[in-house]
């Protein structure tokens, strides 16, 4: 009986590891690369905006800047981050989890290029290429979903549908450009800047 109690509290430990791990672990960095990435692509998106509906000059060096710009400061904004937190991974089931699952709908994403963007290039069509972006926040929207399954936490909940009502909102803009872009850089910033931002601020058990 006392080797079976010994065993029965040993596989208890085990399991109290596995479940509750290092949930901390890994966050930082998912809330430094959103909040990077979505007040520099927002800001990019908004830009954008200005310049179709007639508040920014297009053309000339301003638009070289506002198309280039961005990703040439992300990227070694991105590298320096994932060098920075790369000893830094979750160890918990539910951090594992909900870890996976942001890093498969990045994967997901370069599908969508390939799906997508076969079919615009086929049909010259702008309107179809431009289900892409929308498609993208659509899938944000469900990997902050499954967050918030994990987590049962609400502000999680609201983040996916600022997702998803941005892409709706970009859907029905698609005919009228300077308000799809708008609305793709508001989105950026609410729903992947401030998120960002919360993650940072908060207990990282927070994602």
């Amino acid at each position: 009986m006392t080797a079976d109690a010994q065993s029965a509290r040993e596989d208890l430990a085990f399991l109290k590891a596995l479940v509750g791990g290092n949930e901390n672990a890994g966050m930082r960095s998912l809330g430094e690369s959103y909040f990077a990435g979505g007040l520099i692509y927002g800001g990019q998106m908004l830009l954008h905006a200005a310049q179709a509906l007639g508040w920014l000059p297009q053309g000339g060096v301003l638009s070289l800047l506002i198309g280039l710009g961005p990703t040439a400061l992300f990227i070694p904004v991105l590298i320096w981050i994932i060098r920075r937190n790369r000893t830094n991974l979750p160890s918990g089931v539910v951090g594992r989890a909900v870890g996976t699952a942001f890093a498969s709908i990045g994967l997901a994403n370069l599908f969508l290029i390939l799906v997508i963007g076969a079919v615009a290039w086929r049909e010259g069509s702008l309107a179809t290429w431009l289900i892409y972006p929308c498609s993208v926040f659509v899938l944000q929207g469900t990997a902050w979903l499954f967050a918030y399954m994990m987590r049962r936490q609400t502000w999680l909940l609201l983040v996916a549908f600022g997702w998803f009502t941005s892409a709706v909102a970009m859907a029905f803009s698609v005919m009228t450009s300077g308000y799809f872009i708008l609305f793709a850089g508001l989105g950026l910033w609410l729903c992947m800047a401030l998120p960002g931002w919360i993650v940072l601020r908060r207990d990282p058990r927070a994602v």
